[in-house]
């Protein structure tokens, strides 16, 4: 077998990262699996290095440390690949969220590099379903084109994201914050001080859905979330159902504030409270499933369009998203216990 490729980045965690990826070099060698390391690189260049790796140097086990922003360059490279099908990706996750990693029953951080070195020792592996993403002006055409893994979301929550990341720049320029408000604690303050803007400026939006030719009508939305794998912001199952290999994702409405924070409070992974809510008269509506959603904000007047996010990365928003999903198109190490 050619030599895995372990992909990190050095400088991330404010430089603990170096040390974890040393640690995690180690037990990599020590479980058996020869490697070689690469640095990831700025402005999505890690995706080119990656397919390189494979369809030049060979590569047919790819293993990353870091969030799900690194999960997406290199699960990007692979399907740039020619060799997609034959490669499996390893997962070493350390971010912030971890969403792809939990979702198959990964625990997160530099104390669980150890047992998820024997996770991908072990070499079970599963198929994850890939969207894939357009967004398109009134007249069709395509403004901006990418792939995505774990959830797309227009309006309440990509704003949330889009607050975060300016504070994290602004965090990032007084010395010694950064130590202190980092991570969840700057999503959570950009998340709260949202939801306080929202009772001054209307930030719902009309939207109709196509779902495999079928046409809905959302009114006033608060939010709309398409889901792939099972764990949304590190600590949310919005749908306990999900499936990740089925070829199909889930539309998730969400329509206002109390909705949204009883879906917070109902879908937490660790405190699953949702039959108490449905015993004091609070419903969500259910998700719908399919394969190609065509999306299209109809909100009259509106002088912007919603926020939009993939992933956790900001999105070009636009007045219309196509998304198609590629079913199992990748493959993952998990657990043998998330195989089914």
């Amino acid at each position: 077998m050619p030599e895995a490729v372990f992909v990190a980045n050095p400088t991330a965690q404010s430089g603990k990262a170096a040390d974890w990826i040393a640690r995690a070099r180690e037990l990599l060698t020590g479980a058996g699996i020869e490697h070689t390391f690469v640095a990831t690189e700025p402005e999505g260049g890690t995706v080119e290095v990656v397919r390189r790796a494979i369809d030049e140097g060979g590569a047919r086990l790819l293993v990353y440390l870091g969030g799900d922003g690194t999960f997406a360059e290199v699960a990007k490279g692979i399907l740039d690949s020619q060799h997609a099908a034959e490669v499996h990706l390893g997962m070493l996750p350390t971010g912030t969220a971890n969403d792809q990693g939990k979702s198959f029953g990964l625990a997160a951080g530099p104390g669980a590099l150890a047992d998820n070195v024997r996770v991908i020792a072990a070499g079970a592996t599963v198929a994850l379903d890939v969207g894939r993403v357009e967004v398109l002006d009134r007249h069709d055409h395509v403004l901006f084109r990418d792939r995505f893994f774990d959830s797309a979301s227009i309006g309440f929550s990509a704003g949330a994201l889009a607050t975060r990341n300016r504070d994290r720049e602004l965090v990032g320029k007084i010395p010694g914050l950064g130590m202190i408000y980092r991570d969840h604690l700057v999503y959570a303050g950009a998340l709260a001080r949202r939801l306080l803007e929202t009772y001054v400026a209307d930030v719902k939006f009309d939207l109709e859905a196509t779902i495999d030719d079928r046409t809905y009508t959302f009114e006033d939305l608060f939010d709309c979330i398409i889901k792939n794998t099972r764990v949304f912001g590190g600590e949310w199952v919005l749908d306990p159902d999900t499936v990740a290999d089925d070829g199909l994702f889930e539309l998730i409405p969400v329509r206002g504030r109390i909705d949204f924070g009883t879906k917070l409070l109902a879908n937490l992974r660790h405190l699953p409270i949702d039959e108490v809510l449905g015993m004091l008269g609070i419903e969500h509506s259910d998700p719908i499933p399919g394969a190609r959603f065509a999306l299209t904000i109809v909100s009259p007047g509106a002088d912007r369009w919603p926020s939009a996010q993939i992933d956790g990365e900001e999105l070009l928003g636009g007045e219309k998203y196509r998304i198609d999903v590629l079913p199992r198109a990748l493959r993952l190490v998990v657990p043998r216990a998330a195989v089914r």
